[in-house]
């Protein structure tokens, strides 16, 4: 098997473990305890955790922004931190996609106001990191109005744009979208931080 081939596999199974983890979290958010189903669980996983942590780790550039295609790593949503998003059009300072919250991201009878936040913030600074080669566009500010209550396991739209680039600064704007109208809707500031050619390696992380 060739490298590619071989990468591909790796993705592929990734992607797969990540989806089977991801179900299992949904499942605890919504479950019945039973002790014995979940102690056997416990030790199942705790074996599976054992096992990934052997595992050599990416070495992390914190000079990549984590969406860039050339980053080895995952970006948080393949990694279950934000939502399951899928992405329609990218390019032009706007982007546009369609995202699904699963239960584990529930609060009271809907999506957890945080994980909305969450969502913003990985969905905007995926926008304001377009382009972007060896430098990052950090958070700097991010407002959320929530204007309904956001419903889970429910395919919705989610769009941004660029509103105003000054200089570092770069100012945007999202909404979250479903067929009864405007969810919530965000702005916010991201900052591109200074290039210094005298940088040294970057930090190194402990595993």
């Amino acid at each position: 098997m060739d490298r590619a081939s071989s990468r591909t596999e790796a993705v592929e199974a990734y992607h797969g473990l990540v989806g089977a983890t991801l179900r299992v979290l949904d499942a605890l958010s919504v479950l019945e305890p039973d002790g014995a189903v979940l102690d056997d669980a416990r030790r199942t996983v705790a074996d599976i955790a054992d096992r990934l942590e052997r595992l050599p780790h990416l070495p992390e550039d914190p000079r990549m922004p984590s969406h860039d295609p050339r980053n080895p790593r995952f970006v948080p949503h393949e990694r279950g931190l934000a939502p399951a998003m899928t992405i329609e059009r990218e390019g032009g300072g706007e982007l546009r996609g369609r995202v699904t919250f699963g239960l584990r991201f529930a609060g009271a009878a809907a999506v957890h106001g945080g994980a909305i936040t969450l969502f913003f913030d990985d969905f905007l600074g995926r926008l304001a990191n377009y382009g972007m080669v060896d430098n990052v566009a950090r958070t700097a500010y991010l407002k959320v109005d929530y204007r309904q209550l956001t419903p889970l396991c429910t395919a919705l739209v989610c769009k941004a744009r660029v509103v105003k680039v000054d200089g570092r600064k770069r100012y945007l704007r999202a909404t979250l979208e479903h067929e009864r109208g405007l969810l919530a809707e965000a702005e916010g500031l991201w900052v591109v931080g200074r290039t210094d050619p005298t940088d040294s390696q970057p930090p190194r992380h402990p595993v």
